[in-house]
């Protein structure tokens, strides 16, 4: 029996070591080819605090990076989001959008035509009302160009550019919000490891999440990743909840480990750590059947042992009974 078992064990070690050397190995992909870009600009975000009445006044630089002449224009769109995702939309104007119909633009820089490796300062002025609302307000300055069309298939293709303007006027501004949600998987079929969360604004101007990610393996203290030097930061906009990912992509494709993720959001400070199985759905389906193999295995000896004894003893019992009725003769 002794020697049956450890062939049995033998074999379900044997398995789990054959896949497991190939899948220790982390996952390295090919950087997909990224179609050459043209016009680009800098910064690609501005924040600024207004008074009432009073006016604001910048720049941004738009550079023509490739090979080709273009010509270019600049336009202030409102600045929106319409879900968690924060899914951008430039056409609706909101509570948080009106500044985009404050922005003007130098005539002398707000069009023109830039060559191969130019730039060019575009200066716009923002003038708020007197009685423009207190908190926050977002727009998006765009730089656009048209120039790729073709006439034969009668398409007219746009490379379009934009910079986001956060601005705060001053007067009664709220700060209040939350974290919803802060959340660890337990178990991983594929990499990369990836945490989420989910903040919610509930003030009047924007503000920033601060997001920690610590990774170490189940028996050592010391961590394999961790981004302390380098938080992840989201800024959430007033009356809106964002969702945040964080991934480790250097996750092995097998392994336990312990996460921890930390999100810090105004006065509010959110910690989760959990143990984190990563494991192939096939490789755990395998586990699985090799577990249910061997209960069942065992069952059948126990109910076969079970059945012998219980036939030894409806023989026994048997036997008794005849000796039983021999000695009454």
């Amino acid at each position: 029996m002794a020697i049956k078992y450890t062939k049995l064990f033998s074999a379900v070690l044997f398995a789990l070591a054959s896949v497991g050397s190939a899948l220790l190995t982390p996952i390295t992909a090919a950087a997909e080819g990224v179609p050459p870009a043209f016009i680009q600009i800098t910064p690609t975000k501005q924040k600024v605090s207004i008074e009432p009445g009073g006016s604001y006044t910048s720049s941004m630089k738009v550079q023509n990076i490739g090979d080709g002449d273009f010509n270019y224009s600049v336009e202030a769109v409102p600045y929106n989001v319409v879900d968690e995702n924060y899914t951008q939309n430039y056409n609706n104007v909101g509570t948080y959008s009106r500044i985009a119909e404050w922005i003007t633009f130098d005539e002398k820089t707000k069009s023109g035509t830039l060559a191969a490796g130019e730039s060019v300062d575009v200066n716009f002025t923002v003038n708020v009302p007197k009685d423009a609302p207190a908190g926050g307000q977002y727009a998006a300055i765009m730089a656009s160009t048209g120039d790729g069309s073709s006439e034969a298939n009668n398409v007219r293709t746009i490379s379009r550019v934009g910079m986001i303007f956060y601005a705060s006027i001053a007067g009664e501004t709220r700060k209040e919000g939350s974290v919803v949600s802060n959340s660890i998987p337990s178990i991983v079929f594929e990499p990369p490891l990836t945490v989420t969360s989910l903040v919610e604004n509930n003030g009047n101007v924007e503000a920033t999440a601060e997001y920690t990610f610590k990774i170490w393996p189940l028996f050592d203290k010391e961590t394999i990743y961790n981004n302390e030097d380098n938080k992840g930061t989201l800024d959430v906009m007033p009356e809106t909840r964002r969702f945040g990912t964080m991934s480790w992509d250097g996750a092995p494709r097998l392994g336990i480990f312990w996460v921890e993720q930390t999100v810090s959001f105004l006065d509010q400070v959110s910690t989760n750590k959990k143990l984190v199985f990563i494991c192939p759905i096939w490789l755990l389906f395998i586990i699985f059947a090799i577990i249910f193999f061997m209960i069942f295995w065992l069952i059948s000896r126990a109910h076969k042992r079970g059945g012998k004894e219980s036939k030894v003893s409806r023989k026994k019992k048997g036997d008794s009974e005849k000796k039983e009725e021999t000695e009454n003769e």
